[in-house]
């Protein structure tokens, strides 16, 4: 019976080290298996991740919807390149809110492009603006005062007028002579670029400030509630729309 339990108990013993074989001989691949599991179970959740942050494509500017083609071109003055136009007033609370993207767009311009300021002519402080932009151009300050006239009227509060002497305190206090200002801003040749201006923005269809014109062609204006640097966006697009359509001819 000794011999019996022995040769039992070997047998056992036996059995136990087999299953251990077995046992041992399959955890590689269990292993691998899981990891194999686990594996696929992360690229899952980073693929619904990136699904979720990366961004959608952008759908191509549609016209009519996202910018107007113009009856008739109309183009602010001849050269090279491709114009763009920005129709802008110092009294237009969107104009000052747009002008820093505007800038930092207008700073990384390439060169088959060239920009160009025109202020809005629609009576009153539109028009004493328009005046005051280009008394500003004749004396070669527009870089130096442009932003600060925005600011002055809708941030600071210092120019809170549209006579020509409130207009020429705020140019002095820029540091522009105050008398070589007020000499410009009466003169005859500021009187015929507000006139022109009022009859480029006849020209171009511009009902509202900021708006901008693209080649003498596109117009377009911010969307409520838009960023301005989705209003660029689409300037960019229709730049390469007149570049390509150039390089066909």
């Amino acid at each position: 019976m000794k011999h019996s339990v022995i040769e039992q108990a070997g047998n056992g013993e036996a059995g136990k080290r087999e299953a251990g074989n077995r046992a041992s001989r399959m955890a590689p691949s269990t292993r691998r298996a899981r990891a194999r599991g686990a594996i696929a179970w992360i690229m899952a959740i980073a693929l619904i991740a990136f699904s979720t942050v990366a961004p959608a494509r952008q759908a191509a500017p549609v016209a009519g919807v996202d910018y107007t083609i113009l009856a008739k071109p109309a183009q602010a003055s001849p050269g090279p390149g491709i114009e763009v136009v920005q129709v802008f007033s110092y009294a237009c609370g969107a104009c000052a809110k747009f002008d820093p993207a505007m800038q930092a767009w207008r700073h990384k311009l390439p060169r088959d492009v060239r920009f160009q300021y025109v202020p809005a002519v629609f009576g009153g402080a539109f028009d004493a603006g328009a005046k005051a932009y280009y008394a500003a151009a004749q004396l070669g300050v527009v870089d130096k005062t442009h932003a600060a006239i925005y600011r002055a009227v809708h941030v600071e509060q210092t120019l809170t007028g549209d006579s020509p002497d409130q207009i020429s305190d705020a140019y002095a206090r820029l540091g522009v002579d105050r008398a070589r200002f007020a000499s410009a801003y009466a003169s005859k040749k500021t009187d015929e670029r507000v006139q022109w201006a009022r009859s480029y923005a006849i020209a171009a269809e511009v009902d509202s400030t900021p708006t901008i014109i693209v080649a003498g062609k596109y117009k377009l204006a911010p969307k409520p509630g838009a960023a301005p640097e989705a209003l660029l966006a689409t300037v960019d697009y229709l730049i390469g729309v007149e570049r390509a359509a150039r390089a066909k001819r």
